[in-house]
């Protein structure tokens, strides 16, 4: 068994505790990367030369985007499942978003709350339904659900007002934080989103997060150790649904209105591509993936007027060459680059002298 260890100021070469294994290059450096990424963010409605294009389209876009696929991502990386029933939860938050503002007259500080409480409890019966199923199955059990709530909300005329949907649902004016400015609510789903990463990744950490890796690991194993797999699961759904409704709530906003285009099979597929590009693994991936498909959208019809096939064709090459997604590529590269290093030279072969009365035949033949 091969054991760690570090080399000291004084130049002595001791072993690193157990379970403190040396970090890496990557890991050390990490946060450099992050405070580059997040100043960029904060940056952006002011180097964009077109704030009115740039800040709805790309970037309010891309981070109600990513919230949703963290969603995915979260479920897909602690849990084992991959459920295609997220875009259909941030739909059914919209919807209650925009029943209470639009329907029942409400104020926004009763129709945020009951959307995400609205979308969270749709994540809860779900849940309760597709928990017990793994691999394919949940797969297909959650895009069977997310069917039946498009398809109810294309006919629902009381609820959903069928397919007109529900409008207008404008942003609102809070007095000391206006949401009309399109910059203060770019900010505002800038906020929501980092503290949602920030939330997925302390619950990752905590006991029950542990627990969770340890049934996406081994379910039996959990099982005999006395853990209630199902329950888990369920929680772990429920939470994820939790933060895909407040994806729900700034998609609402953004668009100022809902309709069934918003729980379809094509906005599921975007939150799984998404998903994909920026990187199934990676919870702050996801924004890169928004960034990419939100340009794809928005300027791939300028290249081609094919642009859903240049989309297929990106999503194939991020597969091919980046499988772990893009937020991957960074570590691709360093463990390249630390693999050649480390790789021993191939030794070569001494020159061994001949013994006297030995004649070289190499050197016979080099006379003739």
């Amino acid at each position: 068994m091969s054991i760690l260890t570090k080399t000291t100021d004084s130049g002595l070469v001791e072993p690193l505790p157990v379970g403190s294994p040396q970090k890496s290059a990557w890991q050390r450096y990490r946060w450099i990367l992050w405070v580059v990424v997040l100043g960029a963010a904060l940056a952006f409605p002011y180097v964009v030369d077109r704030p009115r294009f740039w800040i709805p389209n790309i970037g309010i876009k891309s981070l109600w985007l990513g919230t949703i696929a963290m969603s995915l991502v979260f479920l897909n990386r602690y849990v084992g499942l991959l459920s295609l029933a997220q875009m259909t939860l941030a739909g059914i938050a919209a919807y209650g978003v925009g029943y209470m503002v639009v329907t029942l007259d409400q104020s926004v500080f009763l129709a945020v709350p009951a959307g995400i409480l609205v979308g969270t409890v749709a994540g809860f019966l779900v849940a309760l339904i597709a928990a017990r199923t793994k691999a394919i199955y949940f797969l297909m059990i959650t895009l069977a659900i997310g069917q039946v709530v498009y398809s109810f909300a294309s006919q629902s005329l009381e609820v959903t007002n069928a397919r007109r949907g529900l409008a207008p649902i404008p942003r609102p004016d809070l007095g000391v934080v206006d949401f009309t400015q399109l910059h203060i609510f770019y900010y505002g789903a800038l906020a929501a989103a980092v503290l949602c990463y920030l939330l997925c990744r302390y619950v990752a950490a905590t006991s029950f997060g542990l627990a969770l890796q340890g049934i996406r690991d081994s379910p039996e194993r959990m099982s005999a150790l006395g853990y209630n797999v199902n329950r888990y699961r369920i929680a772990a759904m429920t939470f994820t649904a939790f933060i895909a409704s407040i994806g729900g709530v700034i998609m609402v906003f953004d668009r100022a209105q809902v309709d069934p285009d918003v729980v379809s099979l094509s906005s599921t597929l975007d939150i799984l591509v998404v998903a994909v590009i920026g990187g199934v693994g990676s919870l702050g991936g996801v924004f890169v993936g928004g960034i990419v498909l939100t340009l794809l959208d928005n300027f791939a019809q300028n290249v081609t007027e094919r642009y859903m096939t240049l989309t297929g064709l990106v999503f194939i090459v991020v597969l091919l060459f980046a499988p772990t997604g893009l937020a991957g590529v960074g570590k691709q590269v360093v463990r390249a680059l630390s693999t050649r290093r480390r790789a021993p030279q191939a030794p070569t072969a001494p020159d061994v002298p001949t013994p006297p009365g030995i004649t070289d035949p190499s050197n016979e033949r080099k006379q003739q």
